[in-house]
């Protein structure tokens, strides 16, 4: 039990005394409100809305409920409808998936049959007995053996699917990510270096599968990154900087020779990879390969002597080495070697450790920074196309008249059919001031953009829904004002995150009291400690929030609230699953610990390291490099380490979510995010064609239980309030439990 929870650990226990005094008999006016107060919590905060619903129809069968109660009934009814029709939808579901699971095996579909596999076990109630049914079996064994024989056959296309399905379907056991982890590898150095060879497997895959013709060409012909740009700048001194630091400075103290071990590996496995000859061409000479490869093998076989100590100078001997023996054999481009060398030492540190390479330096500040400099637009590729999916509000783009679903076909009379994303924000930001030109396709018209690119500040704060330009623009924060619930999704935490959550707060309390407050903080990935500490402290007047611990658990640091920051005391929902991550999961165990807020969803990611930059060869690179952990107030540390049991934040309430709802509420939500003008009327839309989708439909159609869970608790703490308040309305409550 966590101490600083009692207060609700008394709501929620059926051993607290409020709850034994359930059946006393006779009750005073007090003691019965107080009864009726814990019960109607506790239905909601242990998810038993449809008992809730039942006990409120039955309670207001005779009387007519109050706006507020009536309100909360109704959601209740809705919650109730959309889940008993999507249990039968769901129990329908399976019995196919595992139908057609048996009939994608007799056709010998292997793929088909593993996401079947999957499907039926998000959709089941008992997902552990899935991976028992005798089909699912059946799937993996012949997958497993397919996996295997491709893997040895260099095709490592079919062998990377495979994989990547087994391991979406034994997630939770990590029984394949190794596997999945090595063919991926070699799936990276074709697309780096070789992408025809890579576009070659993926066409045979193609072929035999029944996907194309023989001469068909893949529908998108996405340039790749050249490598020749991609490894620009990467020279020696950065990969002996980055392993100095790494060996002085990472939280688990392995020292060199784990990562000298992982780079000989890594570069073992780039000249074992067929295909890199048709870019090197030395690597074609088997003699060359030969000679150079035994060079790796003698190195690998040394570095398994478990007496041998390697420090910084034998390092450095061993990757000079190599150099020189690359320089006698193959003669492969020395940043080539560095890079790979590079990649494999922080590969065997932990999958945040790693070397922003000069090339990746301005997008990796872009993502920390807050701020960049554009034109203001999201963009997605559809299709083959390189689409608008929103503009952002008063930015250059929107400004001059940009609109979602625009197809952007040059940039600066560049063609953009065949960039990756990555290419185009490239192109499309610039140094402020700037200009660029965008031909723009909209339905039957050809449009041509000039923007001049601004400095625009990320949104790391966004509301309910967007308000209509004649409202003034910007987001509207309530979920449901008449109740007085206020909605904030944090999607990131970057430095200006906790003054845009002040605004967002200030801006509901202009209009009323915040009676009730989501923290939608699902699928974030986190971010700046600084500002998720910020955040904390908004909720938390005084105590630790974080500590900074080593290896050892030993504390170095500790971040604490200052109660002159704190809001006032209303009640607080957050939001998490398995996509947030490391300063989200701070946020939501701090006000966990501290019974601030309730926590609700999915356990979230287990991302509770701490990373520290290091700048390699004069800050022309740079190291992010994992130093010690986070400790939660109560003592918790979140990280999940390799075969951990526990790990991340545990929600209060855990309401569970398919992969298909996930996908229908992600798609709502960006479709209601859409900066439009004023909506048109209904009387004015063309026959047939359906009015913009809007927030308000994700909870209509019921695709996202874990926010209507948020609200419905919310709602349902107003009802207790009232009837502990002596609310003669709310009181009607009571008359089942005279």
């Amino acid at each position: 039990m966590r101490l600083l929870l009692l207060p609700l650990v008394l709501v929620l226990s059926p051993h607290s005394a409020i709850a034994q005094a359930d059946s006393a008999d006779p009750l005073g006016g007090d003691a019965l409100a107080t009864v009726g107060a814990s019960q109607v919590i506790r239905l909601a905060e242990t998810g038993r809305f449809s008992d809730l619903l039942r006990r409120l129809q039955a309670d207001f069968a005779d009387a007519p409920a109050d706006a507020h109660t009536q309100s909360l009934i109704d959601d209740l009814s809705r919650f109730h409808v959309n889940a008993s029709e999507y249990a039968a939808k769901r129990q329908e579901a399976f019995n196919s998936k595992l139908d057609k699971l048996t009939e994608a095996l007799d056709a010998q579909k292997l793929d088909e049959a593993l996401i079947l596999a999957i499907e039926a076990h998000g959709l089941s109630d008992e997902p552990e007995a899935v991976f028992a049914h005798p089909a699912v079996v059946d799937a993996v064994a012949k997958a497993r053996a397919h996996a295997k024989a491709s893997e040895a056959a260099s095709d490592w296309v079919e062998a990377a699917s495979i994989y990547r399905l087994l391991n979406l379907l034994y997630e939770e056991q990590d029984g394949y990510e190794e596997d999945l982890k090595r063919v991926s590898l070699r799936l990276q150095m074709l697309g780096l270096y070789a992408p025809k060879v890579l576009d070659a497997l993926y066409e045979e895959r193609a072929k035999r599968n029944g996907d194309g013709e023989p001469d068909a060409q893949p529908q998108e012909q996405i340039e790749p990154d050249d490598w020749t740009v991609r490894l620009r700048g990467v020279d020696q001194k950065m990969l002996d900087q980055a392993l100095l630091w790494s060996a002085r400075k990472h939280v688990d103290g392995g020292g060199y020779k784990p990562m000298v071990r992982g780079a000989v590996e890594r570069l073992r496995l780039f000249a074992q990879t067929p295909g890199l000859e048709q870019t090197f061409a030395s690597m074609a000479d088997p003699v060359k390969l030969k000679t150079f490869t035994d060079h790796l093998d003698r190195t690998a076989a040394r570095l398994e002597d478990p007496h041998l100590q390697i420090e910084r100078i034998e390092a450095s001997t061993i990757t000079e080495g190599i150099l020189a023996a690359n320089d006698a054999t193959l003669k492969l481009p020395e940043n080539v070697l560095i890079y790979e060398m590079g990649e494999g030492a922080m590969g065997t540190l932990d999958d945040f450790s790693s070397i922003i390479w000069p090339e990746e330096l301005e997008s990796f500040s872009r993502s920390t920074q807050g701020a960049f400099s554009g034109v203001g637009i999201q963009l997605s590729r559809r299709d083959g196309r390189l689409v608008v999916v929103s503009p952002l509000e008063n930015t250059p783009a929107q400004k001059a008249g940009v609109k979602s679903g625009d197809i952007i076909t040059a940039v600066n009379e560049k063609p953009t059919a065949s960039w990756t994303l990555n290419r185009a924000v490239n192109e499309i930001t610039g140094p402020e001031g700037s200009e660029v030109t965008l031909a723009i396709e909209r339905g039957t018209e050809n449009l041509t953009f000039t923007l001049k690119r601004a400095r625009i500040i990320i949104e790391s704060i966004r509301g309910w829904e967007h308000r209509a330009a004649p409202d003034g623009g910007g987001w509207d924060y309530w979920i449901d004002q008449k109740a007085g619930i206020g909605y904030v999704r944090l999607s990131q935490f970057i430095p200006q995150t906790a003054g845009d959550l002040d605004a967002a707060v200030a801006q509901m309390q202009e209009v009323q009291p915040i009676r009730g407050l989501i923290l939608d903080m699902r699928f974030n990935p986190g971010g700046r400690l600084d500002s998720s500490v910020e955040v904390v402290d908004r909720f938390v007047a005084e105590g630790p929030i974080v500590s900074i611990v080593d290896g050892d658990g030993n504390k170095t640091s500790t971040e604490r609230a200052r109660k002159f920051r704190t809001y006032e005391d209303f009640p607080v929902i957050v939001l998490v699953n398995q996509g947030s991550a490391s300063a989200s999961e701070i946020v939501a165990g701090a006000l966990q610990d501290y019974g601030r807020a309730m926590v609700v969803g999915n356990r979230s990611f287990g991302k509770g390291s701490v990373q520290d930059l290091y700048g390699l060869d004069n800050y022309k690179a740079r190291l992010k490099l994992t130093r010690q952990y986070y400790m939660l107030p109560l003592g918790r540390i979140i990280h999940r380490k390799q075969n951990a049991k526990e790990w991340g934040i545990e929600p209060d309430l855990t309401v569970s979510v398919t992969n298909e709802q996930i996908a229908e509420a992600l798609q709502l939500r960006q479709d209601a995010d859409i900066l439009r003008d004023a909506p048109p009327a209904a009387a004015d839309l063309p026959e047939g064609q359906a009015p913009p989708t809007t927030a308000a439909t994700i909870l209509a159609r019921g695709v996202d239980p874990q926010l209507e869970a948020a609200v419905l608790i919310l709602k349902t703490r107003q009802l207790a309030g009232r009837i502990l308040a002596g609310d003669p309305n709310a009181q009607q409550a009571l008359l089942n439990d005279k």
